[in-house]
């Protein structure tokens, strides 16, 4: 039987990709989905077989989107702090944009589901090694003070990850304000890509081996 035309499949994905912004991995309804497409269920039916299949699909689709920026930033300069710099921007644009679909997805690997704990086997270590040899670069050229990798990771990574996901947990939560801080305002904060800028910057300085930091 002949592949139906119109790129069917990856209106679907697409479609699930729009609304993981406000759904979830948990919350995806495949009939919204396929009404947002603008298909037939039973063509969901046709090209996925079943719904693990499916958001396996939309995760590989939005990782494969976001690397290959991620890449391009990665290797963008001559100088690895630039890089790193890029790098982690990106990524925590990518996060932030994507916080509710991470949610979800910490969500299950939590209750160990087979299909989200092989996408993030199968995944994370490709945009990780990239930013640990960046690291290493910068503290080959001096850039970065000798820390063990250990110690310095959790550190750079948290400055990307950590404000995303608790700004992510507030919303699922509902929080309105945290001791009569507005949500609004917490998010003001963190959720723009200043916000994200200048936690890059203030991580990479506190790594520098310079006095007055990295830029």
């Amino acid at each position: 039987m002949s592949r139906p035309s119109q790129n069917t499949d990856q209106r679907l994905i697409e479609a699930a990709r729009e609304m993981l912004g406000t759904s979830g991995l948990s919350r995806m309804n495949l009939r919204e989905v396929a009404k947002k497409a603008g298909v037939n269920l039973g063509m969901f039916h046709y090209h996925f077989k079943t719904k693990d299949q499916f958001t396996r699909a939309v995760l590989q689709d939005t990782y494969d989107k976001f690397f290959r920026e991620f890449s391009l930033e990665s290797s963008r300069d001559g100088d690895p702090l630039q890089n790193l710099r890029g790098a982690l921007f990106t990524l925590g644009k990518f996060m932030l944009d994507n916080r509710r679909m991470l949610l979800g997805i910490l969500h299950d690997v939590l209750n160990k589901d087979r299909m989200v704990l092989d996408f993030v086997k199968a995944n994370g270590p490709r945009h990780g090694r990239v930013i640990l040899d960046l690291v290493r670069q910068c503290q080959k050229t001096g850039a970065f003070r000798k820390i063990s990798l250990p110690t310095l990771m959790p550190l750079l990574m948290g400055s990307v990850a950590l404000p995303v996901l608790v700004l992510a947990m507030l919303e699922h939560l509902e929080v309105k304000n945290i001791r009569f801080i507005p949500l609004v305002l917490i998010k003001r904060e963190l959720a723009s890509d200043k916000a994200i800028s200048n936690r890059v910057d203030l991580a990479l300085e506190s790594l520098s081996s310079k006095k007055g930091g990295g830029r």
